[in-house]
């Protein structure tokens, strides 16, 4: 009896340490939004020179290496928003419960104007 009682106090004991450490949370405490890939016209990848932003909330992302992730938090989940490139926008997009939309855009040749 003193083991099984011993087993659940170190149970429980090691559930709060995880959860107290960040490694076990809620579902509700993700973030949802968007993510994707930015190249141009002539193939090559967008590396900092264009700014993502959606129509939620203030949030940006600069693509780095043609690949971008912008954290929307978690009431844009299931929501459906604008999404802009250099502030024109690209489109309305339908976020998932959880997790992110995949929108993935294409510049202009050397400019910064997206392709529709």
């Amino acid at each position: 009896m003193k083991t099984k009682l011993f087993t659940v106090a170190l149970t429980f004991s090691l559930f709060g340490l995880f959860t107290a450490a960040g490694f076990i949370l809620p579902a509700s405490s993700f973030g949802c939004g968007i993510e994707g890939s930015a190249t141009r016209t002539d193939g090559s990848k967008v590396d900092g020179t264009a700014r993502v932003s959606t129509s939620w909330n203030s949030n940006t992302a600069y693509p780095r290496g043609g690949y971008y992730n912008l954290d929307l938090g978690s009431g844009v989940c299931g929501e459906n928003i604008e999404v802009y490139v250099n502030g024109k926008s690209i489109g309305r997009r339908s976020i998932p419960r959880s997790g992110n939309a995949r929108v993935d855009f294409v510049l202009k040749g050397t400019s910064d104007e997206p392709v529709r």
